[in-house]
């Protein structure tokens, strides 16, 4: 039996108010980060009271070619992938700096996302593999960074879709018993986090308590252990209005298991443009499901919030919010001089832009429907798009009633800039 691990701090124990406590981080933006750029983006989590860093993964596998690595490994079946030579020493040198603590990602592999029944010798040889990988990291890494280096990250991202399923439940548990047996005997002190998502499509809350259940009676995970489900409101899976229910079944499904750990890993996107969302989104769905959970991560502050990364209204907003426990609560102004232009069955909306720091995006409304979001996308190298136009490619015939309203980057709205044309 591992011993008993106790993970602080925990949100409670920071603030009255929920708050964040890490984030993941993905191998395609550090590639070719100087130790500087490192101590630049770290920071940021720091400045926001965070602890934990999830690196994930660290080794890309693919069934048609050799696998690529992010840390130089000797591995004869493994290749380097340039621009990562430094990638895990110095993440893990900048973090000890500063005192955060690092879960690493073990391997991955796309076909996981076909797996069949027929395919449970591959995946078992898969969780082989993630064991040679984690031998390799601990030898490289524990002992010049014995604090640092604090945990493993469960790539493969289990839904109810597949544990709902009792053969692919069986399955999966056999496989990632081969990884917890394993690093429990190369050190007991390190936790495993996995992070699966619910499709609110694919059954009740009711039905994921039972799979859930039934998954870790078959799972030998130790205390200190993370259940770490996303939230799954930025990609759309679960609704804002119900996914607390969902943590709920799965809080009861995790209290049967002695010393499991349940967390939240917060989504900080809007898939269906991959924007970021505005804080009083995130803010919310921190407070959902705040009497349920041991702490929150995200998915993924270092993307979507970082001011290395997006305009910094995001994170000067969350910062705020950090002091007082609330959100800025300023009207923005409206926008200006707005014009409608028609050409071609097309209407021109321009307007004066506004100041990125405090202009998140603009809504466009048609005859008092959503028409569009105009928001820009993350981008490191901050190179944002001016947005002052939108194109209504389709517009309806007859009069045309358009409204613009700038919004901030806690939600915050302004009054609507108004125009009529007809078509």
């Amino acid at each position: 039996m591992p011993k008993s691990i106790r993970l602080e701090p925990l949100w409670q124990q920071r603030h009255p108010y929920p708050t964040v406590d890490g984030s993941f981080i993905q191998s395609w933006l550090v590639a070719n980060w100087t130790i500087d750029r490192w101590r630049t983006e770290l920071k940021v989590l720091k400045e926001a009271n965070m602890t934990y860093l999830i690196l994930a993964p660290s080794v890309f596998g693919y069934r048609d070619k050799k696998s690529e690595a992010i840390y130089p490994t000797n591995n004869s079946e493994t290749s380097l992938i340039k621009g990562h030579e430094n990638t895990l020493e110095n993440c893990l040198k900048v973090s000890k700096e500063l005192g955060l603590k690092v879960f690493i990602g073990l391997n991955e592999d796309g076909h996981w996302w076909k797996l069949s029944e027929e395919d449970a010798p591959w995946f078992f040889s898969e969780m082989h593999k993630g064991n040679a990988i984690a031998k390799e990291l601990y030898s490289l890494y524990k002992t010049r960074y014995p604090e640092t280096f604090y945990g493993w990250y469960w790539v493969w991202e289990i839904s109810n879709l597949h544990i709902k399923l009792p053969l692919y439940r069986q399955l999966l548990a056999e496989a990632i018993n081969i990884q917890l047996d394993f690093l429990t005997k190369l050190d007991s002190s390190m936790p495993l986090m996995f992070c699966p998502f619910m499709i609110e499509n694919e059954g009740t809350p009711e039905e994921a308590y039972q799979a859930w259940s039934g998954f870790f009676s078959q799972a030998r995970f130790r205390e200190g252990d993370i259940f770490c489900p996303q939230d799954a409101v930025g990609a759309g899976w679960l609704r804002m209005e119900t996914f607390a229910e969902w943590f709920e079944a799965m809080k009861k499904a995790c209290d049967e298991v002695k010393g499991l750990l349940l967390w939240s890993d917060v989504e900080t996107f809007r898939q269906e443009d991959w924007t970021s969302s505005t804080l009083d989104r995130f803010i919310s769905q921190l407070e959902k499901v705040s009497s349920l959970v041991d702490n929150f991560i995200t998915f993924a502050y270092c993307h979507y919030y970082s001011p290395f990364i997006v305009p910094n209204g995001y994170h000067k907003a969350y910062l705020h919010y950090l002091k007082t426990g609330k959100l800025p609560n300023l009207t923005p102004q409206p926008p200006q001089n707005l014009t409608a232009s028609l050409e071609n069955g097309q209407v021109t909306l321009g307007f004066t832009e506004q100041d990125t720091n405090e202009i998140c995006g603009y809504l466009i409304f048609l005859n008092g429907k959503v028409k569009a979001r105009l928001q820009p996308k993350p981008d490191p190298s901050l190179n944002f798009i001016p947005i002052n136009s939108y194109l209504d490619k389709q517009p309806e015939q007859g009069l045309l009633k358009y409204e613009v309203i700038a919004y901030d980057y806690s939600g915050n709205k302004s009054q609507p800039a108004k125009i009529e044309i007809y078509n």
